[in-house]
């Protein structure tokens, strides 16, 4: 069976807004146009990546990954096809009809509530007191969630350099962190966010050495580990690239820091294939942590948030298993580094640049 891929990197979006009908914001449907062919190195022969027009065609074909362009005319003669979009969402799974996508090939909509509520950022809440639970281990503070002002504005007194994340918000937004209790700005957020999501999740401010991430992917109920992904965050908290190499070679770059990891990870899926895996098929990343505790000593936090989509992380780990590749991932605009092009040359292209 085919399976077709459909980049559509605003879909965390699209779950914070709820709706049927979302438009994504200028630069992130910038970003969805010029990298629509970063799945092709997640697909495999005889998959297709979804696309508007074949004007790129040739260049995917030059790379010799077995791997089409589908376009929305051809789909409604689609028999026999799984749809992988980065993301799901009901904006997504509405997209996917208008551009005539089988219903009877799309999930349910009660599997796309599922996600929707999967995707809110108590799942970690979750997850963390079921790693507690299985394994014994305190590993690190669970985060909090609260509905009102004064409930936050207690919380963060106590707890100074915390963080307040909306429940839904894209990669890298809808965090603030609490460093001045007198900024005015952070209330006004604070309850704007309240007003528009009804909680917020707060979290304790952790002494952070590394970021990085597991990436699985759920079939039936079946839980596969792919990888790890080590990756950097800019001051705003967004993805500033991730490294490409060996799963073992990422592996080794955390475990060699925190001997933990392998038991936790253990423990990870067997939380996902009991908190999860019911209820979702498709990639899912899990960002982690490792972090320095007062003692000096590294400690790791196994689950900074759950992404049920695909992840950049996902992309990183893939290149380097699958396709041998090594250096760092980026996504980088005009002008380009020098390295591999994964996707044609626009305003944005994904590359593999050297370490």
């Amino acid at each position: 069976m085919m399976t077709i891929y459909y980049f559509n990197p605003e879909n965390d979006l699209a779950l914070a807004n709820g709706g049927l009908n979302y438009t994504a914001p200028p630069r992130a449907a910038r970003l969805r146009h010029d990298l629509q062919l970063l799945p092709a190195w997640l697909a495999h022969p005889g998959d297709s990546v979804l696309c508007l027009d074949r004007n790129d065609a040739p260049w995917l074909q030059s790379l010799g990954l077995g791997v089409d362009i589908i376009t929305p005319d051809q789909l409604p003669s689609v028999t026999d096809a799984c749809f992988v979009p980065w993301g799901w969402s009901r904006a997504t799974r509405r997209t996917l009809q208008r551009l005539g996508a089988p219903d009877r090939l799309l999930p349910s909509t009660e599997r796309i509530e599922a996600v929707h509520r999967l995707s809110h950022r108590r799942t970690s809440i979750a997850v963390l007191k079921h790693l507690q639970l299985l394994t014994g281990i305190n590993y690190s503070p669970i985060p909090v969630e609260l509905t009102t002002v004064d409930e936050v504005k207690h919380w963060a007194a106590m707890h100074h350099g915390c963080y307040l994340k909306l429940p839904y918000s894209g990669s890298g937004q809808g965090i603030y962190r609490v460093l001045d209790m007198n900024d005015a700005h952070l209330w006004q957020w604070c309850r704007g966010g309240l007003r528009r999501q009804g909680s917020l999740l707060c979290e304790v401010g952790l002494d952070k050495i590394q970021d990085f991430a597991t990436e699985w992917q759920c079939s039936q109920g079946v839980v596969e580990l792919i990888g790890y992904s080590v990756f950097e965050s800019d001051a705003h908290h967004q993805y500033a690239g991730g490294q490409v190499a060996s799963p073992q070679a990422l592996h080794d770059m955390i475990a060699n820091q925190c001997a933990a990891l392998d038991t936790a990870v253990e423990a990870l899926q067997q939380s996902i294939t009991q908190l999860i895996a019911p209820y979702y098929d498709g990639h899912l990343g899990v960002d982690m942590m490792l972090y320095r505790q007062r003692d000096n000593n590294i400690a790791l936090n196994p689950c900074v948030e759950v992404n049920l989509r695909c992840t950049m992380g996902l992309v990183t780990s893939v290149l380097g298993h699958r396709h041998g590749m090594q250096g760092k991932f980026v996504i980088a605009s005009v002008p380009y580094p020098s390295g591999i092009h994964l996707t044609p040359p626009a305003a944005f292209a994904a590359l593999v640049t050297r370490s």
